[in-house]
């Protein structure tokens, strides 16, 4: 099968059996290489006996070859309905430059993505978070985010995004050896011999 250009998958979920199937390589190196985002919904077509059908379906994960990244193993696609509200993971985008950045701090993410809950239709490939207002020592939570109405955030609200750390100055090693001798000759005498 995929010698002949065709990729194994199954298409399963809302309650009906899951269905073995194979879809065209090239079609599906399409699909992947024009979606912005990894929750894009494709409508898929099966052909059958009694004629075709047409579903919405997600892609919900891709097994490629390890050592040829553009061979697609195996897919799995999810059946989506339009009409009810699904759970997903969608990427965070950091934009901008912190003002503690700038100030010398370091800029450190805790979480790439989130889960969120919306309808289908409403997915955003990635959520846009402003760090510009970040001063050294601030923290973004999951409660700063801003995004638009419909979309429920299925995450705590006090979680940590990202954070801007105070920079730690490394001592050279002179400057360590120093302090080493200073400590060395304020302990007393008895303490030094041992």
């Amino acid at each position: 099968m995929r010698a002949a250009g065709m990729v194994p998958a199954v298409v399963y979920g809302r309650g009906t059996e899951p269905l073995m199937i194979s879809l065209d390589s090239r079609s599906l190196k399409k699909s992947l290489n024009t979606a912005a985002g990894s929750n894009v919904l494709l409508d898929l077509v099966i052909g059958g006996e009694n004629g075709g059908t047409k579903e919405t379906v997600m892609i919900k994960e891709v097994q490629r070859d390890p050592l040829q990244k553009d061979f697609i193993l195996h897919a799995d696609l999810i059946r989506i309905s339009m009409t009810d509200k699904i759970e997903v993971q969608v990427p965070l985008n950091f934009t901008g430059e912190a003002a503690g950045v700038k100030e010398g701090g370091i800029f450190q993410v805790q979480k790439r993505e989130i889960g969120i809950r919306c309808m289908p239709g409403d997915i955003p490939q990635v959520i846009d978070v402003p760090i510009e207002d970040l001063g050294i020592g601030d923290v973004l939570t999951v409660a700063d985010l801003k995004l638009p109405q419909g979309i429920e955030i299925l995450e705590d609200p006090v979680e940590n995004l990202a954070s801007i750390l105070v920079p730690h100055e490394e001592m050279i090693p002179e400057e360590a050896e120093a302090e080493e001798e200073e400590a060395g000759a304020e302990k007393p005498a008895e303490e030094q011999q041992e």
